[in-house]
């Protein structure tokens, strides 16, 4: 079979570089050939588990600064190009509307992630790109000319383009793996040590003992950085998970990766400075004294984390009253809601992982098109690369710019036409 542009990958990244190809070449006029090699039975698998299967497809705060890896400098040209705004109006054009929550994220209006992948199967398939599913590409190489892929069965493929858009190695139960950076470094490539990002913490468990399950709202800050974030806190067996866990997840698994300790600290009353709850905790006290302080913060937390952030500032044991309460335990007491410190131990691992830190080293590649600098027409995008970014949105976002220009780029050099 010989192809135009051959895009290995049939996930978020993918299909938008698929669908950007197959579009610019019909708009040229060229009867191409755009073939998406996908090695899973179905595309998109591990887009329709995002946002919990709403899809959180992209935020509208997305900017350079809430991205890790290989430099904001690059990320930031990827971004200029194809931007929030621009991937709005491009899911508008194939007819998926799209709402935005008080966080700035956004989200299909059906709030079905199974929406978000069917307007893009269709959008590619009326472009006229192919999807070859069950398609594992194992080696790729460079010769006279054109790119010769090859699929673990020995089939042989031509290409005059290759777009590797093939993930990360995070949630190999939804298709994560590291073909696209054994592709890439058989090419050549260098690629930087991977690790998982978004991603469940382990910590120190002593004095969050019978949580599991529960949550709870408040801000999570990662020790010695200004890394804060502000959501759904869920405590568990092993230690922490919830969205507001996640964002900094893979800021906490670098440091250890780097051999630095690492801590979150917990506020569990956001609302309020240090100074502010204790007063609100001493006048809590005050108007009911003779209440146990096992029911002393029942109806301001949960009552099970309330007993725990008592135990852990040192006011048991809880069948006191209140009133007995001295100023120091109260201070004690609102500093323990307001900085609770678990020492982080360990992360759930890439399995449990939702984006790949790490990856294909972004200097080897033109930001102006996101074409190889060490083999011309072979070009990457999507998690594949080494650009992560924080949670909510921010990944799809970087998966959709980075596609589209890939695809543009390759496109463009079938066409013909100098990369813009």
């Amino acid at each position: 079979m010989k192809i135009d542009v051959a895009v290995i990958g049939g996930g978020a990244s993918g299909l938008a570089a698929a669908i950007a190809a197959a579009g610019r070449l019909r708009q040229a006029g060229v009867l191409g050939k755009t073939v998406i090699f996908e090695r899973g039975q179905r595309v998109g698998r591990k887009l329709l588990a995002t946002g919990n299967g709403r899809c959180n497809l992209s935020n509208r705060f997305a900017s350079p600064d809430r991205y890790h890896g290989g430099g904001r400098g690059f990320v930031e040209k990827v971004l200029a190009r194809f931007s929030v705004e621009n991937t709005l109006d491009f899911f508008d054009g194939i007819g998926l509307p799209v709402v935005e929550d008080g966080e700035g994220r956004l989200y299909p209006r059906s709030q079905q992630a199974a929406a978000v992948l069917d307007v893009l199967r269709i959008e590619a398939e009326r472009l006229g790109a192919e999807t070859l599913c069950g398609q594992e590409i194992v080696s790729i190489t460079f010769k006279g000319g054109s790119f010769l892929l090859v699929n673990a069965e020995g089939q042989r493929f031509a290409a005059q383009a290759v777009i590797v858009a093939a993930g990360g190695e995070a949630s190999p139960s939804l298709g994560g793996g590291d073909g696209g950076y054994r592709l890439l470094t058989g090419l050549g490539h260098r690629v930087t040590p991977r690790l998982p990002a978004i991603v469940q913490l382990k910590t120190d468990t002593s004095s969050i003992k019978g949580l599991s399950g529960l949550k709870a709202k408040g801000g999570v800050s990662l020790a010695g950085t200004g890394a804060r974030a502000s959501g759904e806190i869920l405590f568990t067996d092993y230690g922490l998970s919830g969205l507001a866990v996640m964002e900094l997840s893979g800021e906490a698994v670098r440091r250890m990766a780097a051999g630095e300790q690492a801590a979150v600290l917990l506020d569990l009353a956001e609302e309020f400075s240090e100074a502010e709850l204790v007063k609100f905790l001493a006048r809590r006290a005050g108007s009911r004294p003779e209440k146990r302080l096992e029911d002393f913060l029942v109806g301001f937390l949960p009552k099970r984390v309330g007993q725990c952030a008592l135990k852990a500032a040192g006011a048991g044991p809880l069948s006191r009253e209140a009133g007995s309460l001295g100023k120091k335990e109260i201070a004690a007491l609102a500093a323990q809601l307001k900085r609770w410190r678990l020492a982080v131990t360990g992360h759930n691992g890439m399995k449990n992982a939702q984006v790949t830190a790490g990856g294909a080293a972004v200097c080897e590649f033109s930001a102006a098109s996101l074409e190889s600098k060490r083999c011309p027409g072979l070009y990457a995008c999507g998690e594949v690369l080494d650009v992560d970014g924080d949670c909510g949105g921010f990944n799809l976002q970087w998966a959709w710019s980075s596609g589209r220009l890939a695809g543009e780029s390759a496109a463009m050099r079938v066409i013909g036409h100098e990369h813009y």
